[in-house]
């Protein structure tokens, strides 16, 4: 009897822990499907790419919200292509349901532009879709450091009459539920062709961007007529002085130059391959010695590379996500071709570009090795020269013998 009484007690009070559990994780895994921005709010994106059809190159694309209702994002896409015309859909206007995934807008390379706020790793980008995001992550953009939510898609097929692997990244603020950075990569199993595009912000409204501070344009036109005045003063000095004392004019150098090397064989306008970092950095540290201006983009200790290459902090970047010691940091390719291009294109003589096995591990070598041949022609068209430092043991024969017919061996 006593146990007949007590056994219904027991059951009940087994079925009010499993509620109150039921109850628990139901409002731990509840997910507040919210925008997080409002009208005006802007991204603008600059675009990589590798691969890809001329016609189908943009130069940059933006997407703006227009107006928010409830759950619904009204926004417009302008974009330019690379030969100058409009972006497809240019000055259209687009809506996103955050809670619910819904879009009238399914065919773009940004992927889903705009997904609710405040999510986190595990969440669902919508309460209809079966992505969720894969990490929340604290990375850097226009130089400020921002909470990011990464989503991954990856997916297979056949074109080109080929079997391909695709993988989608997308990168969106936190805060606001913009897409911040997609990259999309697309590999062809059968004839190792790779295409790569990757946009990421330059420019936006989320956040503050900080900016140095405009100089006045008549500081600029007296500056420039005084270093005018003094170049010709001081022509005209070293003239007279030549003709007083029958010196001949030296003949000037540019600043890439003659980079011919009494050991290491560096000649201008060439890209070369070395086992060795150290060996590099001493070509680096030995051009600079004769004049020659240098950039290193670096995974090691910044200051040890200023002081063994002989440059100044501002021309040695991190290869990293995130900014130490005060130095910059880049981390995608688009980041780095656009700093070698500028520096390159300003006369510069030499860039060390290290880092390839990271490069690599993060992009794939199909997609770096690509970018390392549109390198090779701005080093040649401007007399630069590149210097590659790489593990050769982390390649096989394949890899090794691609890099090897863009770029000369560097002897130590």
């Amino acid at each position: 009897m006593r146990e007949s009484i007590l056994k219904p007690k027991v059951i009940m009070n087994s079925v009010l822990v499993i509620l109150l559990a039921s109850v628990f994780v139901i409002s731990a895994l509840a997910v507040d499907y919210n925008p997080g921005v409002s009208a005006g709010k802007y991204v603008k994106f600059g675009w990589y790419s590798v691969n890809i059809p001329p016609e189908h190159v943009m130069s940059w694309e933006k997407i703006e919200v227009v107006s928010v209702t409830g759950e619904e994002v009204d926004w417009q896409l302008t974009g330019e292509m690379k030969n100058g015309s409009a972006g497809p859909d240019n000055g259209e206007t687009f809506f996103t349901n955050v809670q619910t995934g819904t879009t009238n807008y399914t065919h773009s390379n940004l992927g889903p532009p705009i997904v609710a706020k405040d999510l986190n790793a595990g969440d669902k980008i919508s309460m209809a879709s079966s992505s969720v995001v894969n990490m929340t992550d604290t990375r850097t953009y226009l130089g400020v450091s921002r909470l990011v939510n990464v989503l991954i898609i990856e997916s297979s097929g056949v074109s080109l009459d080929n079997p391909y692997n695709s993988t989608a990244t997308y990168v969106y603020d936190k805060a606001s539920g913009m897409l911040l950075e997609n990259e999309n990569r697309a590999s062809w199993t059968n004839n190792l062709l790779m295409s790569y595009i990757d946009l990421k912000v330059s420019d936006t409204s989320l956040f503050s961007i900080q900016k140095g501070q405009e100089v006045p344009l008549w500081i600029l036109v007296l500056a420039v007529a005084i270093a005018v005045l003094v170049s010709v003063s001081t022509a005209v000095i070293l003239v007279r002085r030549r003709k007083q004392v029958g010196v001949k004019p030296i003949a000037k150098k540019s600043k890439a130059g003659d980079l011919t090397l009494n050991l290491g064989a560096v000649n201008s306008g060439e890209c070369y391959l070395s086992d060795s970092l150290e060996h590099c950095m001493k070509v680096v540290s030995d051009l600079r010695s004769r004049g020659i201006s240098g950039m290193a983009i670096v995974r090691e200790n910044p200051l040890f590379v200023v002081k063994t290459c002989n440059l100044s902090p501002d021309d040695v970047v991190l290869l990293s996500r995130q900014p130490i010691k005060g130095f910059k940091a880049i981390s995608t390719l688009q980041e780095i071709s656009i700093v070698i291009m500028k520096f390159i294109k300003a006369g510069g003589g030499v860039v060390l570009l290290d880092g390839l096995e990271y490069l690599i591990s993060r992009f794939g070598f199909n997609t770096v090795y690509m970018c390392l041949q549109e390198k090779k022609i701005e080093f040649l068209e401007t007399g630069a020269v590149l210097l590659v430092p790489v593990n050769m043991e982390t390649l096989d024969i394949r890899e090794k013998n691609q890099l090897l017919s863009e770029l000369k061996l560097l002897k130590s």
